[in-house]
């Protein structure tokens, strides 16, 4: 199912898919389907693209695992300059916000817990999401996911893949973080591999040194070998996630 977000924009939206028969059970009247929980995922592609290897093979694992997934096809190319707005004005966290805000608005219709929204970015929207949620972006209008997911995250400087963007404020590593306590509390699971050879594992140590910094709850997973862009090189990363979601989201 495909969910269009904006009038007039077929560029922007969200692939939706549910675990094998959870759209199609039929219930008794008067019976609700219980709210299935959701993960909402940004796959990554340097800003210039939406990949394909971090959207489908990753929501088929979560709906195997009984999640409804989401995939955000949010803004590339020349669309997403970082500018004196920061956040705010930057194109693909508003899309990633519209996406957050339709989903827990429609909750109902799309059978998921408003509360229970995982966000899951990969590369490109792995910065997308961290920097999304420590900004503050999000946690004024309530749109913070119940845990978030970061596998071998861009990092936004000059030295981690961040397209040649330079503005200190773009560096999620470096960043101002908002005082918002939801979002000092967010659980967050990353992992990356030592030898990944397009966004430096120097990038995920940083962040990994600031979340522990910021008192942010963290697990941080490092691999020896990985590919970039092939986020089941080594599968046990999904399992160890489940496994952490089980206990953040009760």
């Amino acid at each position: 199912m495909k969910i269009f977000m904006y009038k007039n924009r077929d560029d922007v939206y969200i692939d939706a898919f549910y675990p094998a028969g959870a759209e199609a059970k039929a219930l008794p009247a008067g019976v609700e389907a219980k709210a299935l929980p959701a993960v909402l995922i940004c796959p990554g592609g340097g800003y210039h693209i939406v990949g394909t290897t971090e959207g489908r093979p990753v929501s088929d694992k979560f709906t195997d695992a009984g999640y409804a997934a989401f995939i955000l096809h949010y803004t590339v190319g020349g669309g997403t300059d970082f500018g004196p707005e920061g956040w705010a004005g930057f194109a693909p966290a508003r899309d990633l916000r519209a996406a957050l805000r339709l989903l827990k608005e429609r909750a109902g219709e799309y059978g998921v817990d408003p509360d229970g929204i995982v966000l899951a970015g990969f590369s490109a929207g792995g910065h997308l999401c961290a920097g999304s949620c420590f900004s503050g972006f999000l946690a004024g209008e309530g749109l913070l996911p119940k845990a978030l997911i970061l596998t071998y995250p861009m990092g936004g400087g000059a030295d981690s893949g961040g397209g040649g963007k330079t503005q200190p404020d773009f560096d999620v590593a470096r960043m101002p973080y908002t005082d918002d306590p939801k979002t000092r509390s967010l659980p967050v699971f990353m992992w990356h591999a030592r030898d990944d050879a397009m966004v430096p594992f120097a990038v995920a140590e940083r962040l990994d040194a600031r979340l522990t910094a910021e008192g942010i709850p963290h697990v941080f997973l490092a691999y020896d070998h990985g590919v970039h862009a092939r986020p089941f090189f080594d599968p046990s990363w999904f399992s160890k996630a489940l496994e952490w979601l089980a206990h953040v989201i009760q």
